[in-house]
């Protein structure tokens, strides 16, 4: 498994924070069921409370993202295809990890998603093969500015090697 660190700021975990990451790793090492991807995704969502998670797949020719997991507070909402020309998602696929912590739509003004969902704050993490290509995403939107984004990166972090094994199995 290839070693990812927290990429833009010194951190280290809390005592409560050290719990959470153990039960993702509990979760990583679990059973394989035809609901993990979701599983997962709502892992991320209660511990980093984050009003959108995403688990996409990159299309073959890596212009367009094919969703696997789409939560909005919660609830699961229906997979969807969207193209990757600018949004903050295609920064990901270059900087293998992208975070903008406030005024995101402002800043692709072509991503009318990001504008009609009133997303203020965005981070996204690449998924990567085997071979350690390009793979999927994992992304975290919200409406306001994500909280303790360094512990929200590293659960992205300890969770991407399952994700990545989902992904993989997954006929998008």
């Amino acid at each position: 498994m290839e070693f990812r660190h927290i990429h833009y700021w010194q951190y280290e975990p809390g005592d409560d924070e050290n719990v959470i990451l153990e039960a993702a790793l509990t979760l990583c090492n679990k059973g394989r069921h035809s609901d993990y991807l979701q599983e997962i995704a709502t892992f991320i969502q209660e511990h980093t409370h984050a009003k959108f998670v995403l688990i996409g797949r990159l299309s073959e020719d890596m212009t367009s993202v094919h969703t696997a997991i789409m939560l909005q507070d919660g609830q699961l909402l229906d997979n969807f295809t969207y193209a990757l020309k600018g949004t903050p998602c295609q920064d990901v696929l270059t900087q293998r990890f992208c975070f903008h912590p406030y005024d995101v739509a402002p800043s692709f003004p072509d991503d009318m998603e990001l504008r009609d969902l009133n997303i203020d704050s965005y981070m996204g993490s690449i998924l990567l093969s085997g071979d350690n290509e390009p793979l999927g995403l994992t992304v975290l939107m919200d409406t306001k500015v994500i909280q303790n984004a360094a512990f929200a990166e590293h659960l992205i972090m300890v969770l991407s090697p399952a994700i990545e094994e989902e992904i993989k199995l997954l006929n998008l």
